[in-house]
């Protein structure tokens, strides 16, 4: 059963939301193993706390969430570079809407967040992408992400191999 409602909030993630955020983390493992290079297994001996510790980053990087219906629905975040010759830039990471929640608008208006973020601090942003998931193929060109190449054979899952799209942000206008 989908969501009819489109009323969720974007925000930053605070303190004290870290389980919140394990327990989205693992339903998108189990649920979508090629969006993520991480896999349950790699994930299974973090605590809340561990969480919490991911959510407790320093400016620029983020972790950002879709709130809807009083819970964590949907997670994105942002890591900036932090070598001199590499700090104008960060990548935006661990994408996931619950699947209750997609078509609601709520995917769309994370990754705006992520844009946002990045570029109100002059810093490119990128992004990896599978090459054949095409509904998040489609959500990031169609909000200005353009495709610079393709990194073949990045991830392999139960013994296939997946190639990614390497994507940046390219403001319009």
């Amino acid at each position: 059963m989908g969501v009819s409602s489109r009323d969720f909030v974007v925000r930053r993630l605070m303190p004290g939301e870290g389980a919140a955020y394990r327990k989205l983390r693992f339903a998108a493992l189990e649920n979508a193993p090629l969006a993520f290079s991480s896999s349950p297994e790699d994930e299974a001996h973090l605590s809340d706390v561990d969480f919490e510790v991911r959510i407790s980053l320093a400016e620029p990087d983020a972790v950002f969430g879709v709130f809807g219906s009083g819970a964590l629905v949907g997670v994105a975040t942002f890591i900036a570079e932090k070598r001199r010759k590499t700090r104008h830039k960060g990548a935006m990471y661990g994408v996931y809407v619950d699947p209750d929640w997609r078509g609601t608008g709520a995917a769309q208006a994370l990754v705006r967040q992520v844009i946002d973020h990045a570029t109100t601090r002059g810093l490119a942003l990128h992004a990896h992408v599978i090459a054949d998931n095409a509904p998040a193929l489609r959500l990031y060109l169609g909000l200005g992400f353009v495709s610079y190449g393709v990194e073949p054979r990045a991830l392999l899952v139960d013994g296939v191999f997946y190639d990614e799209q390497l994507l940046i942000y390219q403001p319009r206008g």
